[in-house]
C-alpha cells in the first residue's frame, strides 16, 4: 500500500482476540477475533490468505486493524470497512480491506464496488468479503461486480465455515508447534462454532430451485440465461463448497472441489456451464478430491428422476489374468463392512462393449454376473454406486440440502474411506541359475572368432 498506515488511516485500532464491543455487535466481534488470531498464528494466516495472493514465505509478519476510517476523499468520506489486513514478508508489504457479514446479513454490490475504489485509491491489494454466503473458491465471488472495478484491485470471498473448517484441520493435523497458538486457534474455533457467533451453515437452496425442479418434472422448456435457472445454479455451487467444508471437519483433511483450469480460471464460465446442464441435460454434477482417497467422489443430481448419485470409479487391475479377478479385487476391499445392501457395482469394458450392473452383493458373491456374454477383456473401470431417490424432497429448498448434508458423509463413511486404487507391482528380478557352459549373452556369435584363433595362433614376432 502507499505509504505508512498512518498516513492513510484517520481512525482504526489494532484487532483484539477478546473485542471490547457491545454483545449485539456480532459482526464486529467476529472480525476481530478472526484478524487477531491472523496476527498470532502465521501458520493459519498463510493457510488462509494464500488463496487469496498474501505472501507464504517462511517468516511473515502480520498487523491487523478493525473498524478503519481513511483520512477524508470524495471516495473514502462514507466508507468504513471492518478489517485492513497489512502482510510484510522479505521486505514486500501485501495488503487488503475486510468487509465482514454474520447471520442472514448478505452482502451487497455497491459497498463492495465502494471497497474496491477505495483500495485501488490507496495502493491497497486485494478486498476480502466474509460472511455466511458460500463460493467454490475464493476467487469465486457470489456477488457480480463491474468488471473495470477489478483492474487495479483483487476480490476474494470465505465463507465463515470454511474459516471455520481451516482452523481445525491446522489443530487436528498439528501443524502448529507453538502451545499458545495452538490455544488460541482453537479458542476461535470454539466461538465460531458458538450460536451467538453468528456463524451458520448453508440451510437452504434459493426459493427458485422448486420452480426449476417442477418446470423440468413437466417437461417446461428453460433458458439457461433465466434467472430461476442460474439463481438455482449459485444456490447448487454454495451447497457443493458447503458439502465440501463440512466433510473436511469431519475427516480432519482438505475436501476440495475437482474443477477445469477453464472452470476454476472463469467463475463466469464455470456457472455458464451449469446453467446448461441444468437446461440442456437436466442434471447437474461436482466432483469432490479428497486427500489420498482411491477416486474422486462424484455427486449427479438427476432433476427428471429426482435422484442424486454419489459414485467412485477406479481403474481396474491390469495384472489379471481373469475378469472376475479384476472385480474380486475390489468387492474384497468392501466384503463384511456394513451398508452394502443400496450400492452397486459397474463395470466398464473396453471397445464398444456395454457398461455391465449388479448390486454390489450380488457381484460379491458370483462376480461372474459381470461378464458380458462373448467377452475376454480385462474390464478398463470398476464404478461403486449409490442412488438415493429423493422422490418429493428433491424439490425442497431445505430438505435437499439436509439429504445431501447426510449422504455424502455417510457414501464416505460406507465406501470412499476403504477403497485403495491398483498399483502395478514393481518388476521382478529374473533369477537363473547360470550354466558354467552357457556362453554368456555379450559373447554370442563369438565362437568362431575364438575358434579360429586357436587353429591358427598368431605368428611369433
Amino acid at each position: 500500500m502507499k505509504g505508512e498506515i498512518k498516513d492513510v488511516l484517520s481512525s482504526g485500532q489494532r484487532a483484539r482476540l477478546i473485542p471490547t464491543v457491545a454483545d449485539s455487535k456480532k459482526e464486529e466481534r467476529a472480525t476481530s477475533s478472526l484478524l487477531a488470531a491472523f496476527m498470532v498464528v502465521p501458520e493459519y494466516t498463510k493457510e488462509v490468505l494464500g488463496d487469496a495472493g498474501a505472501p507464504t514465505g517462511k517468516k511473515i509478519d502480520t498487523i491487523c486493524y478493525t473498524e478503519v476510517c481513511f483520512k477524508a476523499s470524495d471516495k473514502s468520506k462514507n466508507c468504513r470497512p471492518d478489517g485492513l489486513i497489512i502482510i510484510t514478508s522479505h521486505g514486500k508489504k501485501w495488503s487488503a480491506l475486510v468487509e465482514s457479514k454474520v447471520g442472514n446479513a448478505e452482502l451487497q454490490k455497491e459497498q463492495i464496488e465502494e471497497y474496491l475504489d477505495l483500495a485501488k485509491d490507496h495502493g491497497i491489494n486485494a478486498v476480502i468479503t466474509i460472511s455466511n454466503q458460500f463460493a467454490i473458491a475464493p476467487s469465486h465471488h457470489p456477488i457480480k461486480v463491474a468488471k473495470q472495478k477489478l483492474r487495479n484491485v483483487e476480490l476474494f470471498h470465505f465463507s465463515w465455515l470454511s474459516l471455520k473448517s481451516s482452523a481445525i484441520i491446522i489443530t487436528d493435523n498439528k501443524k502448529i508447534d507453538d502451545p499458545e497458538q495452538a490455544y488460541i486457534l482453537s479458542e476461535l474455533v470454539r466461538y465460531l462454532d458458538h450460536d451467538s457467533s453468528g456463524v451458520s451453515a448453508l440451510t437452504k437452496m434459493s426459493n427458485d430451485w422448486k420452480e426449476v425442479c417442477s418446470s423440468i418434472q413437466q417437461q417446461a422448456v428453460l433458458s439457461k440465461t433465466s434467472s430461476i435457472v442460474e439463481n438455482s445454479v449459485v444456490s447448487w455451487q454454495q451447497l457443493i463448497r458447503h458439502l465440501a467444508l463440512e466433510l473436511s471437519m469431519k475427516i480432519g483433511q482438505p475436501v476440495s472441489l475437482a474443477l477445469s483450469k477453464n472452470r476454476l480460471k472463469d467463475p463466469e464460465a464455470n456457472l455458464a456451464e451449469d446453467c446448461s446442464h441444468v437446461a440442456d441435460k437436466n442434471f447437474l454434477e461436482a466432483d469432490f478430491e479428497v486427500p489420498n482417497a482411491a477416486a474422486r467422489i462424484h455427486f449427479h443430481a438427476d432433476f427428471l428422476r429426482r435422484t442424486v448419485n454419489f459414485s467412485m470409479k477406479l481403474d481396474a487391475p491390469k495384472d489379471r489374468v481373469r475378469a472376475t479377478a479384476s472385480i474380486n479385487w475390489l468387492t474384497k476391499q468392501l466384503r463384511g463392512k456394513d451398508q452394502l445392501s443400496d450400492l452397486t457395482l459397474r463395470t466398464y469394458w473396453p471397445r464398444r462393449t456395454p457398461m455391465t450392473s449388479t448390486p454390489l452383493l450380488t457381484a460379491i458373491e458370483s462376480p461372474d454376473v459381470l461378464l458380458p456374454t462373448g467377452v475376454s477383456d480385462l474390464p478398463t473401470y470398476v464404478e461403486i454406486v449409490r442412488v438415493v431417490d429423493l422422490m418429493a424432497k428433491f424439490k425442497g429448498v431445505r430438505n435437499f440440502v439436509d439429504e445431501c448434508s447426510a449422504h455424502l458423509p455417510q457414501f464416505y463413511h460406507d465406501v470412499g474411506q476403504h477403497l485403495s486404487k491398483w498399483v502395478p507391482k514393481a518388476p521382478q528380478v529374473k533369477e537363473k541359475i547360470a550354466d558354467q557352459n552357457t556362453v554368456p549373452t555379450f559373447l554370442s556369435g563369438t565362437e568362431d572368432i575364438i575358434e579360429v584363433s586357436e587353429n591358427h595362433p598368431p605368428k611369433p614376432k
